[in-house]
């Protein structure tokens, strides 16, 4: 093959390359993450709803000493992927916690250490797709040894009730021995 007439194949390559990037641009603005304007941010007026942070209040009396509770924590900074597992199956992995949360985490007060979670059960809870994530999220639990405690969404909470569902939990949690 005459190397002048490769030349002119890839460098017409590169310009086909370079227009329909242009016209993916044009379509769908630019593909640069750093693009996104500050503009198009604003601040939650609130973190919690009016369920969680009733919720919240009871918790506080409910927890025994040398437990606190951290809100709406990432299950990717709770569990992370095990070592040995193919980058693919690592970031299918990591897919399936990305952008989920549990509604409350119990933890260690003095260094943090993660002891169960809490889940806030409302009515959005019922749906198909919502009961096949809880599912997910309580195996997820199960299979890292983590308690997870599911507290149905109510207008009034018995603290004493909650107290021994917590005490139950923290009893089966791998890090029990709260400092």
């Amino acid at each position: 093959m005459n190397p002048l007439y490769l030349v002119t194949i890839i460098a017409v390559g590169f310009v086909v390359l370079a227009v329909v990037v242009g016209l993916l641009k044009a379509k769908f603005g630019s593909l640069d993450a750093k693009s996104v304007a500050l503009d198009s941010y604003e601040l939650r007026k609130v973190i919690f709803t009016p369920a969680e942070r009733s919720f919240a209040g009871v918790l506080d009396g409910a927890l025994p000493e040398g437990v606190t509770w951290l809100g709406k924590v990432r299950l990717g900074d709770v569990f992370k992927t095990r070592r040995g597992l193919s980058p693919s199956q690592r970031a299918t992995a990591a897919n399936r916690i990305d952008r989920k949360h549990v509604d409350f985490l119990l933890v260690r007060s003095s260094d943090l250490a993660p002891l169960a979670g809490v889940e806030l059960d409302d009515s959005s809870h019922e749906g198909a797709d919502r009961k096949q994530r809880d599912a997910f999220v309580d195996d997820l639990f199960r299979s890292c040894a983590l308690p997870i405690l599911h507290v149905p969404a109510q207008a009034a909470y018995n603290q004493m009730e909650l107290r021994a569902k917590i005490a139950g939990a923290l009893g089966s949690s791998p890090l029990t021995e709260v400092k």
